[in-house]
């Protein structure tokens, strides 16, 4: 399943692309890049679960 912009921040409660840059430990302008509901890179897709896998998932769980 992929995971969009709006997930990202509606699962950590994040308002702004600032706040999901923050959180990437990433830019602004990257962030700015991904539309709200289409898949972010699956990279990041994979960071999120990584770094959440309460509310994103595992890594593991993904590729199985």
């Amino acid at each position: 399943m992929s995971i969009t912009k709006r997930q990202i921040k509606d699962g950590l409660g994040l308002k702004t692309d600032v706040d999901v840059a923050y959180f990437f430990g990433t830019t602004k302008q990257a962030v700015g890049q991904w539309g709200e509901d289409n898949a972010i890179p699956p990279g990041r897709q994979w960071q999120a679960r990584a770094l959440r896998p309460d509310i994103f998932g595992t890594p593991e769980a993904r590729d199985a």
